[in-house]
């Protein structure tokens, strides 16, 4: 029998490992349609020779700035200053094979619904032939793991698989397409499939992705020279809408079903919509899901600006069984038009759920007055209507127009979006073959549509007034250093408790002593100046993840809860209560204190932690909730740690979360808290959490203080030159500022505010395993540049963790100095760089008491 299992572990980690290539490949593939498709219009017009960027007097600069900034995702070029790199040079010396591939590409420019049904003309065929023939002898000598090799297989896989699922042949390739498969390794020399052909077909749908915009791609040359423009609309030359669907549909799929935790969530509560209104519904694939999930008590309603889409989406509507779909014509662009479209059948716009997937980007642009608090952030080439090109500050205004637009309809149920993010060359450069943003940002680019990053996709629907739900946040992928997808439920607002204080059941709140600045300035590190509507998102994600694990273990206590009973929830090293207030954003969002009065019972949150400043920051924010409790960890008078038993009187409760606590405690203490909270938690009680500083980390991440330790580092290396002229000024002023003396006593107090080496996530697990079990997942979320120093600033870790310096201005000034100059840009030039900040890898734990 282990024999057995470790053949099934074996068999299962080579499809797992067949399955990551197969995606790769995919990504690549599609990379290398717009590689060569820009490298063969270039070397045309002659731009090949100089330096990147060149325009050479084109009028068409929108155009071009969107293909070079496809060979800088590749690597292949810088910007700043304008040069080729070592990989771009390297991918020149097979220019021509580069414009042979790219050249071939341009003879699919027709967009008739029906063109990958047509076998290829005897010209096509011919073509491919020869290319095949050369591609052969050349791939012989090449590496097959370059990437270089696979951007050059995709100018004669993309096409070839295209018309193979057109014309019904895809599994039974034949001839100079079984040649070409034989070539790649999806076919042995017996024509059967290999493991990895295998996996690759599975993949194969993508190609329409970036095949469906073969016309545009081939004319590239004529949109450089100014002598034609895109024109999405009903009229559009440039995609070819009908593979465009099907392949959209197929990457989609996936993204939809993830989103049913969201959808079950708004449905829960009551009210509930009356019909669901997916704009842009393509061919109708998720309101068939929804369908699916739902059942027939509300209307589905979908909208699509494109009559091709809404008739598929019958078809698929009709096979499904939904009862008399609603199908409109519409626009992403104008929700007021949608809103008298509904009323003509009968429906009120805010009635409904709203969804969409993949569709905000390719919204019209309208243009709006660049707004001063926009930020700008957008990496990506963007262009107006007439082709020129677009500042990053200019389509994040028209985003945050656009949503303020839906804002006005949406105040009831909010919106479910998944939309896809740019990533930013910087970033693409270290991730090629796990994106495949290189393509995607530029057919979007060119097609004028308007991708922009994650963070700053969120930043303008904060500006808009649209908040995301954190414990039900999705990002894909989930532990590299960019969000390529991401889907939230958007909402106008996440109200917290309100009303008169109410009698506090506490056994600790806070003195006259207790420095509310110091709180207060944590606070704002994790909430947007201070707003309790704008969680920081390096902060709600992973904390959203404990929350709603949270949430089912007390969902599953009310389906069983008796009268008298109290379900309680204790915040472990609580801090400002961050964690708690999300929590409390949740369950009046699932009225869990109503339906638990209902039943008799009621609802306890327990906040524990040392008291101090932060904590006091806590109790400000949090006793106005009827159902939280404080509570001091420590005896009076800084004494000695209190177990949790002692803490709660012996009572027990059904969950534990502890958010962001785990990495500030060494081995010793981590086993003292692990036998403590299993003390007060009852049998098969859930323990949740979240830690972004255990080590280890994968190499495209960094930990959480990571930057921090990397600071003193280099205010060390400052103290104990022997050159204090070479100094920058600041730094020799504070150098000289500090007393010899009392620098082992601020080693020390640095190295308990900040652990000079991070604790392994295995001492946590091992550490919880006498009690619990469960598993440590690893995810990652950016940290951006102003949130690195915002946490370097707050007082307590500023006059702990640079104790040598003891005026706090000078203080601050060495801070800024280190890490706005020397960190923040080291750190972010390396791969765990993000666009605006660093990638920081968390551990999360779900674990049951025995």
């Amino acid at each position: 029998m282990p024999e057995h299992r470790s053949a099934v572990a074996v068999a299962t980690t080579e499809a797992a490992d067949r399955r990551a290539e197969a995606r790769r490949i995919a990504f690549l593939f599609q990379d290398g349609v717009l590689l060569a498709a820009a490298v063969s219009a270039f070397d045309a017009l002659g731009l090949l020779d100089g330096k990147p960027y060149n325009t050479g007097g084109l009028p068409g600069t929108g155009y071009l700035g969107a293909a070079w900034h496809c060979l800088a995702a590749a690597g292949w070029i810088e910007s700043d200053p304008a040069a080729w790199t070592e990989r771009g040079l390297e991918a020149l010396r097979h220019r021509a094979r580069l414009v042979a591939g790219g050249a071939f590409l341009t003879r699919f420019d027709d967009n008739a619904p029906d063109c990958w049904a047509t076998p290829w003309d005897a010209a096509t065929r011919a073509a491919f032939t020869a290319l095949l023939r050369e591609h052969e002898r050349w791939r012989a000598g090449a590496d097959p793991a370059d990437p270089l090799t696979t951007y050059l297989d995709a100018t004669l896989a993309v096409p070839a698989i295209l018309t193979l699922r057109g014309t019904g042949g895809l599994h039974r390739p034949t001839g100079d397409f079984a040649r070409l498969f034989v070539l790649l390794g999806w076919l042995d020399r017996d024509g059967g499939w290999t493991g990895l052909g295998r996996a690759c077909l599975a993949f194969s749908g993508h190609c329409g992705l970036v095949g469906s915009y073969l016309p545009m791609l081939s004319r590239l040359q004529r949109l450089f020279r100014g002598e034609l423009v895109v024109t999405p609309g009903r009229d559009e030359w440039h995609c070819q809408r009908r593979i465009n669907v099907e392949a959209s549909s197929a990457a989609h799929r996936r993204y939809f079903s993830d989103t049913d935790s969201i959808i079950q969530e708004i449905f829960r509560r009551a009210p509930r919509p009356s019909f669901v209104a997916d704009m842009g519904c393509g061919d109708g694939t998720w309101l068939a899901h929804l369908h699916a999930l739902l059942g027939d008590g509300i209307r589905y309603v979908g909208i699509d600006a494109s009559p091709v889409a809404l008739d598929r989406a019958r078809e698929v509507l009709s096979a499904a069984g939904v009862p008399d779909p609603l199908l409109l014509i519409g626009d992403v662009t104008d929700p007021d038009a949608l809103r008298a479209r509904l009323a003509e059948h009968g429906l009120a716009i805010d009635d409904g759920l709203h969804i969409r997937s993949f569709l905000d980007h390719d919204r019209t642009y309208l243009g709006v007055d660049s707004r001063d608090d926009g930020p700008g952030w957008s990496a990506g080439v963007h262009l107006a209507p007439d082709g020129s090109p677009l500042s990053a500050r200019e389509v994040e205004s028209d985003l945050v127009a656009h949503l303020r637009r839906w804002r006005r309809h949406v105040g009831r149920f909010g919106l479910v979006v998944i939309e896809a993010h740019s990533v930013a060359p910087k970033v693409a450069r270290h991730q090629v073959g796990a994106s495949h943003s290189a393509a995607l940002d530029t057919y979007h680019a060119l097609s004028h549509q308007y991708l922009v990053e994650y963070s700053a996709f969120l930043r303008c629907c904060g500006l808009a007034g649209l908040q995301p739900v954190g414990h039900l946040e999705r990002r894909y992928p989930r532990n590299k250093p960019f969000v390529a997808v991401s889907a939230n439920h958007l909402v106008t607002e996440r109200p917290m408790p309100a009303g008169p204080p109410r009698a506090r059941h506490d056994t600790w709140s806070p003195g006259p002593e207790e420095d509310l600045d110091d709180g207060a300035a944590l606070h704002r590190l994790l909430f947007a100046d201070g707003d309790l509507a704008r969680p920081r998102t390096w902060c709600s994600g992973p904390t959203g993840i404990v929350v709603h694990q949270v949430l089912e273990a007390v969902e599953a206590r009310i389906e069983h809860v008796r009268p008298g009973d109290a379900v309680r929830v204790l915040d472990y090293g609580a801090g400002t209560g961050f964690a708690s207030i999300e929590l409390t954003k949740a369950c009046l969002e699932r009225n869990v204190v109503p339906r638990l009065a209902e039943r008799d019972a009621t609802f306890e949150l327990h906040l524990v932690d040392i008291p101090g400043g932060w904590f006091a920051q806590g109790y400000e924010l949090l006793r106005d909730v009827p159902w939280t409790r404080f509570h001091a960890l420590r005896r009076p008078g800084g004494g000695s740690f209190r177990p949790l038993r002692e803490v709660l009187a012996g009572q027990e409760t059904d969950a534990v979360l502890a958010n962001m606590v785990f990495h500030l405690l060494p081995a010793r203490a981590m086993r003292r808290a692990a036998a403590s909270i299993a003390g007060v938690l009852r049998p098969g009680g859930l323990l949740a959490f979240s830690a972004p500083d255990l080590a280890d980390r994968r190499a495209d991440s960094v930990l959480f203080h990571d930057a921090n330790r990397l600071v003193r580092r280099y205010w060390l290396a400052a103290l104990d030159t022997d050159d204090p002229g070479g100094l920058a000024p600041v730094l020799r002023e504070a150098a000289a500022s500090v007393r010899q003396p009392l620098r082992a006593d601020a080693q020390r107090r640095a190295d308990r505010r900040i652990l000079p080496a991070p604790v392994h996530g295995e001492a946590v697990a091992a550490a919880l395993a006498p009690y619990f079990e469960g598993a440590v997942e690893r995810r990652t979320y950016e940290f951006l540049a102003e949130e690195c120093l915002l946490g370097a600033l707050v007082p307590a870790n500023q006059r702990e963790y640079f104790a040598e310096i003891s005026d706090r201005r000078l203080r601050e000034a060495v801070i800024r100095h280190l890490m706005l100059d020397r960190v923040l840009p080291e750190m972010m030039s390396g791969p765990a760089g993000t666009a605006h900040g660093v990638n920081v890898e968390w551990k999360l734990g779900r674990f049951t008491a025995r």
